[in-house]
């Protein structure tokens, strides 16, 4: 089995990539043919890792610090050279080009993906596998559920922070709480208290939990992860529950950690163990240009082809979503920051939550489960996140009977008769010449064509009618149940209706 670039690793480390997972990689991708017919040989591949892992540092460090930035534009090649890149004299051009291209955009950064590279990170693409595995839930009432959480904060929220919401169906958290204390902590996880441990009693529930998941959810189930107001490296544990993850639900989860210096060794281990049970993409995050640095001095750029760098530190520029800890601080200094246009209503100029899950949060070590869904934070979800039930179990008929119960009362597939009828207080009502319309900064839904349409509207608006009290008022002038009933599950299909019991 031959090494990649072994200048490029520890000498006494296994590569956590060969050339034979290299392969298996190409022949899963739309790149298959460099492969299958035999057109590139070993060394080649490995060249090709290479070069694009290079590439991809190189953003890497242009995207987080502004010395590097104006180094690069200054001298090009000696910086290439200072900050040890492989990168040929063809691809320093190139990427001088799409600089001066951007820069006369007024664009600030390198889109991460470069017509060099942009083909091997394109089939590298996580976000798209997870919103496909996420959207098959063998559950029809949860699969309604989730699009319409995704209907409601397309309307909710800015399309750059709403396109970045995977709305997976599950996370775990297998600790309580969190080693690192980020100040910009989107969910203001707690400091760090106590660990799921892999004993024998855990082991069976974890194994329980992912089972009764898999029975509720498909496919779906697939499209979780382990950590959420935790570092998943917190836990000595944590790769045998991913391993558990991997052998009940055939998919190995993906890892965000800001803890990958705590032990290089281990962050090895588990970058490879990632690989051999499927290529993915994992995440480190990236608190300052000293870690940036440690980072890129421990793990070599072929070591860290599969792995993003999410840069938080304060030169990258990264925008923080405005919730939890990030929120707190916004709110102590409105005066100051120039961005809020505002004072009075900072939440206009912040919007945003990093929630990713609209699905089930468990936490456990406590063996406590909740039903969330994104939400722009306010005082009353500051977390970013919305619970709609949540509860605790002891066992797994326990947990069955509380999933089960939170999709019959949450996840009904139609409107009830017996549900009360209003439009989310988020929302601005008006009326149109053929019907209305209702909505936000963000987007506009009209609803018309049909002549009691604006009727209908307006009682929506006064929001105290059940479902069954307004189709009995249209009764009256001869306009059948099913019409009013077939208007309303439009509107709840589109996420309109305020949901909340």
């Amino acid at each position: 089995m031959i090494q990649l670039q072994k200048s490029s690793f520890k000498e006494d480390e296994n590569p956590i990539i060969d050339t034979i997972q290299l392969k298996d990689f190409f022949k899963k991708t739309k790149l298959a043919d460099l492969v299958v017919s035999g057109s590139l040989l070993d060394l080649e591949l490995e060249r090709y890792l290479t070069k694009v892992s290079n590439i991809k540092r190189f953003y890497e460090r242009w995207n987080a610090d502004p010395d590097f930035q104006q180094q690069f534009s200054t001298y090009p090649h000696q910086t290439i050279t200072d900050y040890k890149l492989q990168i040929d004299h063809d691809d320093v051009q190139a990427l001088l080009h799409q600089i001066n291209t951007n820069y006369d955009n007024n664009k600030k950064s390198i889109p991460v993906n470069s017509n060099i590279n942009q083909n091997f990170y394109q089939e590298l693409n996580f976000s798209t596998n997870i919103l496909e595995l996420a959207s098959s839930s063998l559950e029809p009432r949860f699969h309604a559920w989730r699009e319409r959480q995704i209907a409601r904060t397309l309307s909710q929220m800015p399309k750059l922070v709403h396109d970045k919401l995977l709305h997976v169906t599950t996370a775990f958290e297998l600790s309580i709480g969190c080693s690192v204390g980020c100040w910009f902590c989107a969910i203001s996880a707690p400091r760090l208290e106590d660990i799921f441990a892999y004993n024998q009693e855990n082991a069976k529930l974890w194994h329980g939990v992912l089972e009764l998941l898999k029975s509720i959810q498909g496919q779906a189930a697939k499209a979780g992860f382990c950590y959420w107001a935790t570092d998943p490296l917190d836990n000595p544990d944590y790769e045998k529950f991913c391993q558990d993850f991997h052998d009940v639900l055939g998919i190995f989860p993906q890892t965000t950690t800001a803890l990958s210096l705590k032990d290089p060794r281990r962050t090895r281990a588990l970058l490879k163990l990632s690989l051999q049970n499927g290529i993915v993409i994992n995440r480190f995050s990236i608190l300052s240009l000293k870690m940036l640095d440690r980072v890129h001095q421990e793990f070599s750029p072929e070591e860290l082809a599969f792995v993003e760098l999410v840069l938080q530190n304060p030169e990258s520029k990264s925008i923080k979503s405005n919730s939890g800890r990030a929120r707190e601080y916004n709110q102590k200094n409105i005066y100051k920051n120039p961005e809020i246009k505002n004072p009075e209503k900072p939440e206009d100029s912040f919007q945003g939550t990093s929630s990713c899950v609209s699905g089930f949060l468990f936490n456990m070590v406590k063996r406590h489960v909740k039903l969330i869904s994104p939400w722009n934070a306010d005082e009353r979800w500051p977390l970013g996140y919305r619970v709609y039930e949540e509860g605790d179990f002891e066992n797994i008929d326990e947990l069955k009977i509380l999933l089960t119960g939170m999709i019959e009362r949450h996840m009904a597939l139609t409107i009830r008769p017996n549900d009360l009828i209003r439009f989310r207080p988020d929302l601005k009502y008006e009326n149109l010449s053929d019907g209305f319309q209702v909505s936000t900064k963000y987007k506009k839904h009209k609803f018309g064509n049909a002549p009691f349409i604006q009727q209908l509207g307006k009682m929506i608006d006064k929001g105290d009618k059940t479902a069954a009290e307004i189709a009995a008022s249209f009764n009256i002038y001869g306009i059948p149940s099913i019409h009013i009933f077939d208007s309303l599950n439009l509107m709840f299909r589109e996420g309109v209706l305020d949901d909340e019991s």
